[in-house]
């Protein structure tokens, strides 16, 4: 991957924001409240790395996967598709600990994209007293560590998603946990809901542009 440059997420204003798409060993995190289109816009990254030949690899933390649609946004090329995007549903925060740590060694050939949606959902369901959370603090911590450094060394890209909690009084919201995320996240990038399906797309890092697009049965556009 080090050496393809720059991928397409398969959203032109998105790829603006990121100037050029994807870059291959950095990691992207997204946020945003539920709605906001971030689970479609993984979706269309993922059609869109394996339409370049690429395959993909999912790890979904939040139930079942909604394969409806993930196949409504394939449309009729799923079927060509669908053997080239792995899939791993996580249940808790121990099996993504476990799952994270045989990551390198489950990846599926040519794998052009890793997704965790969401990275910190079952975190946040394991939370418990401040003492409590000190451990899953560190897992955590050393979970995104490992992300990081198999980006670094493979050249392979990776987009976390995050769901958010409210910040200091004016700042709006930031992402779950969000001191460790972003540390290790090259670009954050907030998915706001404006008006109906638009949504606007702002980056946190670095700071300063946003874009608006509009979230339909296919994904972004």
């Amino acid at each position: 991957m080090s050496q393809v440059g720059r991928v397409s997420t398969g959203v032109a204003k998105v790829d603006g924001l990121l100037e050029g798409g994807l870059a291959p060993g950095e990691v992207l995190l997204i946020f945003g409240e539920r709605g906001g289109g971030k689970t479609s816009f993984v979706f269309q990254a993922m059609l869109k790395a394996v339409s370049l030949g690429f395959s993909t690899m999912l790890v979904y933390t939040e139930g079942r996967v909604p394969m409806e649609r993930l196949t409504e946004m394939a449309g009729p090329e799923w079927q060509d598709v669908s053997e080239s995007i792995w899939i791993q549903e996580v249940k808790n925060f121990e099996e993504q600990d476990s799952f994270v740590d045989a990551l390198e060694g489950r990846m599926p050939p040519s794998t052009g994209l890793l997704v965790i949606d969401s990275v910190t959902a079952c975190y946040r369901g394991a939370l418990g007293s401040r003492r409590e959370n000190i451990p899953l603090n560190k897992a955590l911590n050393r979970q995104l560590a490992m992300v990081k450094d198999m980006c670094r060394r493979t050249g392979l890209p990776a987009i976390l998603t995050s769901e958010v909690t409210a910040g200091m009084l004016g700042e709006g919201v930031k992402p779950v946990a969000a001191a460790i995320l972003t540390y290790w996240a090259d670009m954050v990038l907030c998915f706001e809901k404006v008006q109906g399906n638009i949504r606007r797309i702002t980056t946190t890092k670095p700071h300063g542009k946003s874009t608006l697009v509009q979230l339909t049965d296919r994904g972004l556009e």
